[in-house]
């Protein structure tokens, strides 16, 4: 392909994390989305990289994932669906019965249910039928769609990896307990091939491999939450101090010691929870040796004071500003900053997955060709995209898991000599000039704040909550310190911080799975009073999440909206008011 004068440098930055979805350490997995993901994405995302010979690519995992990982695979840990999977239907209750109905259809239907004939008929069995009861399916039908429910999560590239595989899913249907079995030992066989995958490809070059705090806290909040409602359309105003800014340092130092333990190599770069970033936040990545770090585009927009203009179909009139690294300078030293492109990861991830994978490809590649040809007035040298982005979650609207439409853009960058795919650090290293960042405004890739996560009444109510649990803690703590059960009762703590429970919570987002994690919240926060020996206060059994919040269908906005009506970059987070 015909080369341009200035060569873009390009980082695919790919961000891998899933909640805890125990009770305890030692109890079952509530949700599979850790397995079935394992299955399906973390393992032939950093795989494809067999396929080029210059390709790199940059991976962000959360530690607490890596820890699952090692559950299923070593330690031979389940879920609920793959406890029921491996059980004797004909001991199933109507509950198990009703569950399996109700869970093991829990896939995208166009890309994961429809080209499978026999999954796709039980599904329109289910469907069909509203009125449909425990009774209308077999034994024998049970056993297949708990069968093909885990088999359509595999990813296709293991058909070839796994003979045993493509034999199960040429059965097609009559799945016996011995079939159901071998299905899940083929998962635990691909996820033990996840954390070596990553070593060969860490040691050999190829990637770069970061991480977010442990259990993905959005830590501006921990670190000053009065400051991080400063932009919100609603202050809680007994939220004032929820004295966890040492938590904070023991949640970012424990996860770059886990990945180092793990990996073998400790992350010079780190992706903070939902790129949320904040002047405290910096400064304490800093403090514990963090060289760089990444947040959002609408960050750097306020940051400093420049409107990144789009034409109709997203271009950026001058993507300059974008396209540079930037040095924020702390109390200690300067900690480099990069952002990444807004508009490039909410075509990936709902635009692409609706057009053929060579369309999609050359749109992207068009995209980068238009920001590269724009920056060929500029004065410097070196520039970088970056296509920072959730690496698990989209890959399912995509057919055969979105694996052609990769192959095609990848192919397309590597043969054009004007392009090329980087490591992060390594890219920061060879740039001289980073531009200076005189201030870092506080706020999340979603509406430049924090609002995802504080700010409504229920949200507020778990931060309570999760208050009077840290002050009782301390106590327990000074007056126990030598106590065996203060290191498992604090990782409780930091596990009821992440990120993923306050984001449920409230009426911005709405999932199926809202009362299971309002259990999850609260048990953690439970757990810690057993652990101190206390009696558990009583308002911690009742859920936060009322039947009628789970019915509610609309509210009044919170503030006002301006979404950008006729273009191609408008995101769903443009319409929440």
């Amino acid at each position: 392909m015909m080369s341009v004068g200035k060569k873009l440098s390009i980082a695919f930055y790919w961000h891998m994390h899933q909640p805890v979805y125990q009770l305890n350490s030692e109890s079952d997995y509530l949700m599979p989305w850790v397995r079935l993901h394992g299955v399906k994405d973390y393992l032939d995302m950093v795989l494809i990289l067999n396929n080029f010979k210059e390709l790199k690519l940059n991976f962000n995992i959360v530690p607490a994932l890596l820890d699952a990982f090692i559950d299923y695979g070593e330690k031979g840990y389940h879920d609920i669906h793959s406890r029921l999977t491996v059980a004797d239907v004909s001991e199933f209750s109507s509950d198990d019965k009703e569950f399996i109905l109700n869970n093991f259809f829990d896939a995208n239907y166009t890309s994961m249910i429809y080209h499978h004939e026999p999954y796709s008929k039980l599904y329109q069995k289910r469907c069909s039928n509203e009125n449909s009861s425990i009774n209308d399916f077999s034994d024998q039908e049970y056993s297949d769609i708990m069968a093909w429910f885990n088999l359509a999560w595999i990813d296709p590239i293991y058909k070839n990896m796994f003979p045993e595989l493509q034999k199960i899913l040429d059965k097609g249907s009559n799945y016996t307990l011995e079939d159901r079995l071998e299905i899940i030992e083929i998962h635990r066989k691909i996820i033990r091939m996840i954390i070596p995958a990553y070593k060969e490809f860490l040691e050999k070059g190829r990637i770069e491999v970061t991480t977010s705090p442990y259990y993905h806290p959005i830590l501006p909040i921990l670190l000053d939450v009065k400051s991080s409602q400063e932009n919100l359309s609603t202050v809680d105003s007994t939220l004032v101090d929820l004295d966890m800014a040492e938590d904070a340092k023991i949640q970012t130092k424990f996860a770059l010691d886990r990945i180092e333990e793990v990996l073998g190599k400790r992350p010079k770069g780190i992706w903070p929870s939902e790129q949320s970033v904040s002047a405290e936040e910096l400064e304490l990545f800093k403090g514990l040796g963090i060289q760089w770090t990444i947040s959002d585009e609408g960050i750097l927009t306020n940051s400093i004071n420049f409107e990144f203009v789009r034409d109709f179909k997203g271009h950026l009139e001058d993507p300059y500003h974008l396209m540079k690294s930037y040095k924020y300078k702390t109390k200690s030293s300067n900690i480099q900053v990069i952002f990444r492109d807004s508009v490039i990861p909410n075509l990936i991830s709902f635009e692409y997955p609706n057009h053929e994978p060579k369309t999609a490809a050359a749109d992207l590649y068009d995209r980068i060709k238009v920001i590269q040809n724009k920056l060929q007035s500029s004065p410097d040298k070196c520039h970088l995209l970056t296509i920072a982005m959730d690496g698990e979650n989209c890959w399912e609207n995509y057919l055969e898991d979105g694996q052609d439409f990769l192959n095609e853009i990848y192919s397309m960058i590597e043969e054009d000599e004007s392009l090329e795919t980087v490591l992060i650090s390594e890219y920061l290293d060879k740039e001289k000039y980073h531009k200076p960042l005189e201030t870092i405004y506080a706020g999340s890739w979603i509406n430049k704040n924090f609002q995802l996560w504080i700010g409504e009444p229920v949200k507020n109510l778990a931060w309570n909550y999760l208050k009077q649990v840290k002050d009782d803690l301390n106590k327990f703590i000074k007056d126990n310190p030598k106590n065996k059960n203060v290191e498992f009762a604090h990782k409780e703590l930091m596990i009821a911080q992440g990120s993923d429970w306050f984001w449920w919570y409230g009426e911005d987002h709405f999932t199926e799975f809202s009362l299971e994690f309002d259990a999850l919240f609260r048990e953690h926060l439970i757990h810690i009073y057993r652990l101190m020996g206390k009696e558990v206060p009583s308002h911690l059994w009742d859920p936060i999440i009322t039947n009628t919040a789970l019915k509610l269908t609309s509210r009044k906005p919170h503030t006002m909206i301006s979404p950008e009506i006729g273009t191609q970059h408008s995101s769903f987070y443009d319409w929440v008011g």
